[in-house]
Order: C-alpha cells, then structure tokens, then sequence
C-alpha cells in the first residue's frame, strides 16, 4: 500500500470522527429564543401575585416613589420630572408658583388628599428639611388658595424647585402624631410601615432611611391609589442587603427566590445561560461616584497632580471593555455622559489630551496606596481599576461590604469622625433630573462632599441655584463647573454605566433611567410562580437573548 493510500484512509477516519463529534454536540447545542413575555401579561392584579426584588443601591430612595405621593415625580424625560399629584402649575413671578392639585387623591387611610394636607406637609417638611440642595434656604411658605390650589412662596429665587420638589414627600396626619421631619441627611422619613403615603404601595413591614434599613421590607397594593388600573402585584418583597453570590445563585438557579435584581457587570453570562432569569439591559443617566477623601489629614490625594494622575491613568475604554463587560460609555466629567446636561460637552472631550506622560504618571503614583470603601457588587469594576493603576505602582486595599448604607455612613459622617478611607464608590442614580445629582457630591456644605472647602466652587453653586434649569445661562454655567471639576479632579471619574438587571423569565418589567423603582408597572405571566398551580412546562425553560432597552 502506497503512503498516498494510507494518508486517505487516515482521513477518513479523521473525517469520520470529526463528523462523529460534531453531530455529538450539535444534539446538545444552546438554542436561545426572543423574549414573548409580552404577549401573554396578566394587565390586572390577581390575589396571590408577588414579585421578590434585589434593591441595592439608594432602597431609601427608591421607596419614595412606592409608597409616598409628591406634587410632581421624577421622569426619564429632558426636563427631569412629571406631574403625580399636582396635575399642572404656574410660574407667576420668580418668587411665586401655583399649583392645581388632583381631587381624586386619597391617602393609604382612606383619608383626603388636598390644599390642607399639601400646607401642613409643608410645614413640618419646613421645620426639618433636607440639607443637601438650597431648598431649605429658598421655600419661604406654602399657601392654601383653594380646597384643590396651592401656592408656594420663596425668599429667593430657585430654578431646581420643581426637581427637589420630586423629593417632599406628603404623609398623613398619624404619621406625624408618631414620626416627625427632622434635618435629614437622606431626605427620606420612611421610619415604620403604616398607611402613611399616597403611592401604589403601602409599606406593611420595614423601614429605610439611608444610614438605617432593615434587610427585608415588604410593600402591598394601596387600595387608594388613584390611578385604577395599578399595580399589578399585589405584594412587594424588597431585599436592600444580599451578597453578590447569592444573588446571582437565587435568580438563575431558583424560582420563588428572587424576580427583579441589579447585577454586576461580569454576571451577565450567568443569566443568559438560565433556565430561570433572562438579563435586560437599560440606559441610565446615574453614575458610579467615585470619592477622594480630601478630608482625611495628610492625604496624599491633596496633591492635585496626584488626583489628576488617577484619572489620567485610567483608560476607560479599555475599562469598558473588560470590567463594564461593553455596558457603559466614555465620560470625561463626574455627570453621566449620558445625561441631556453632559451630552454635547463631554462629546468635545472625548478625545481630550493627557495631562501627564507615561513616565510622569509613574513618578507620581508609584508607591501610592490607597484605602478603598466599595459594596462587593462593584469588586468587578475595581479589580480593572486596580489593574490599570499596578502599572504605574499603586496598591489598593479594600473595605467590602453587600451593605451600602455602611459605605454611606463612611461617607456622610466623614466630616464628624474623619475616617481612614481615600476612595468610597457608591451607586449614584439619577436622583434630582438636573445636574445637581452629580455636583452635590461637590457641595462643602452637604456631608454627601468629601471635599474639605473650595470657595469658588460654593460661589459658583450660589449662582447655579437661582437660574433657570431650561435657561442657556443654567446649561453655561453647568460647563463651566463640568470643567473646573475635570481640572480639579476630584473624584476618580468612571464609565457613565448602563443599568443591568436580572429578570425573572415570567417577569416584564421596564427601569427608569433615573433613581425611581417603578414597580407599579411591573407585571407577571400566568407562569409565573406567585400564580401558577402546576409544575412549569419545559418550554418555560428557553435561554432567552438580551433585551436591550434603547434610548427613546
């Protein structure tokens, strides 16, 4: 036999075997399918519906929107906010607004929702306000004109008052009889559970004010609540402290655990390859705030060249690529490039020069050490950070927690106990609709600054308050403080990231791109847990692709 003859019968053995493994693994392959969740929704409340939610980042906050009523809500649209329970309002000079107010409002006690309410909420809110804008500096009074009209009286003028507005919750009269407004911090006074608010949800166990939260707090429908069609659950279990493992574990691997879940970035395969969960990815217009702790004695990151050199280290679009896993966008600033302020500046700095050489960076950093506070949730985007800066010889030693209000409590009680951290990260959602979501953190007179005094920038703030948030002036002098904070550099600016989340497969459920939870518009299919009587039919089981929300 030739060796020509057995070159070809060996390769028809090759050939044979590999056709032989091909068809072996194509019986096994991965199929995925689109999501149909849509065409089969319950649109109405059923008795037994429940949904159980990871909530991570700001619980406090998002719970406003759940369980409280405000004169206008927070929106993804340019101006930053909608009406909720005022249904329009006037501007009759630049110290005085009215407001209609809905009359088919009823508190989670059955009681009246009207101008009275509205004047004495007012009052208390007044006696104790947040401290981290200017409102309480610029509301003067609220008056009744009418049983359904209001006005509101300022001592100066304020162009971010109807965005903090988003944020003055109305309560009932028992509330205060057990709970009062007290200089607050967090804003939020979500201290017990009770028939308290005019939301879609009534609070029925737990609480959550920012540096205090229980673990589990459970919401249920308000039978009140004015708009008849909604929710569509009747009951809200919400987890605000979970590690990251356990998450991703009841999610993918389980049904009844968890049905709604922010996920870290490098956890996307895990869902995609579920029986259980399908991955949703969504714009977003927050940002992961990275803090110096310019407070803290004998910091090293007082040195402006060596914050600058932090950020100049950082490439973000490798950054992007291998920690955000490609879900996140490229901001030269502290606001999310992704935001209506942001957008046309930060498309000039794309592509803005280093300050510093290779070489310059390395003199600068090398050596440096630094303490890092970060939830677990964020460790991915950090081991990227941390690669990128080992070139240049820094060392990062974590703080980590599955808890945020611990990283917020490092935080906002910096200024008192001055603590032994350099960089705090926590996840800044779009809190305000206005640029102040990202320059509060910048604001030496709120303990959410880690900055210890800049002068200009308190001036720079006074004049931001009292412009037009639609103005050209208000837009030129958000620019101008965009780039005294780039020069400045004082926090570690980050990826402007989208929102990734883990959705129960029988779940339809659309984010915000601000820093509201709107759970009163999610809805299960008849196979969905809470509701099913029978085992779930395998078909039920299909990998589903991504859905990807795009901008509207």
């Amino acid at each position: 036999m030739s060796i020509y003859q057995v070159l070809v019968i060996k390769l028809r053995k090759y050939l044979l075997l590999f056709l032989c493994v091909s068809l072996l693994f194509s019986s096994q392959a991965i199929i995925y399918k689109h999501d149909q969740t849509k065409n089969i929704l319950i649109n109405k409340m059923t008795k037994d519906s429940q949904l159980k939610v990871y909530m991570p980042t700001l619980p406090y906050f998002n719970l406003i929107s759940l369980i409280n009523g405000t004169l206008v809500k927070l929106s993804d649209s340019k101006r930053g906010w909608d009406y909720y329970l005022a249904y329009k309002h006037k501007k009759i000079d630049e110290l005085t607004y009215d407001f209609w107010l809905r009359d088919d409002v009823r508190y989670q006690d059955g009681t009246k929702f009207d101008a009275d309410s509205v004047v004495d909420n007012f009052k208390h809110f007044i006696n104790g306000p947040f401290l981290y804008s200017n409102i309480h500096n610029a509301l003067d009074s609220v008056e009744k004109l009418n049983d359904y009209k209001i006005r509101v009286h300022l001592k100066i003028p304020y162009g971010m008052l109807l965005n903090d507005l988003c944020v003055i919750n109305f309560y009932t009269k028992k509330y205060y009889e057990k709970y009062n407004w007290t200089p607050s911090l967090t804003a939020q006074n979500t201290k017990g559970p009770g028939l308290y608010g005019a939301g879609p949800y009534i609070m029925a166990q737990g609480y959550a004010t920012g540096l205090t939260q229980s673990k589990k707090i459970i919401l249920i429908a308000n039978p009140y609540y004015f708009e008849k069609d909604k929710p569509y659950i009747k009951k809200i279990t919400i987890y605000t402290e979970l590690p990251t493992k356990e998450v991703i574990d009841d999610i993918s691997k389980y049904e009844g655990k968890l049905d709604i879940a922010y996920i870290p970035y490098n956890k996307k395969t895990e869902i995609v390859n579920s029986k259980y969960a399908k991955l949703l990815i969504s714009p977003s217009h927050g940002n992961l705030t990275v803090h110096m702790n310019l407070i803290k004695k004998n910091s090293k990151l007082k040195d402006i060249k060596v914050r600058q050199a932090l950020n100049d280290a950082i490439d973000q679009k490798r950054l992007i690529k291998f920690a955000f896993k490609n879900e996140a966008t490229i901001s030269p600033f502290l606001l999310s490039s992704n935001t209506y302020f942001a957008k046309e500046l930060s498309k000039k700095y794309l592509n803005r020069k280093p300050r510093f050489t290779q070489k310059q960076l390395h003199d600068i950093l090398n050596g440096l050490e630094l303490k890092v506070v970060t939830q677990d949730r964020f460790m991915s985007v950090w081991k990227g950070i941390e690669y990128q800066l080992s070139k240049y010889g820094v060392k990062l030693i974590y703080t980590i927690t599955s808890d945020e209000k611990v990283v917020l409590e490092k935080l906002l009680n910096n200024r008192k106990n001055i603590y032994d951290w350099d960089l705090l990260i926590w996840g800044n959602e779009d809190w305000n609709g206005s640029p102040w979501t990202a320059f509060f953190t910048l604001y030496t007179k709120a303990n959410w600054c880690s900055i210890d005094k800049d002068d200009y920038l308190a001036n720079e703030f006074e004049k931001l308050f009292k412009l037009d948030t639609n103005s050209k002036e208000f837009q030129e002098e958000v620019n101008k403080i965009l780039l005294y904070s780039y020069e400045k550099a004082y926090t570690l600016v980050l990826p402007s990231p989208n929102i990734v989340i883990a959705l129960n497969k029988e779940v339809s459920y659309h984010p915000s791109e601000m820093s509201t939870f709107p759970l009163w518009n999610a809805k299960i299919t008849p196979y969905h847990w809470s509701v099913r009587k029978e085992k779930l039919d395998k078909d039920r089981l299909n990998y589903l692709y991504p859905i990807r929300i795009e901008n509207e």
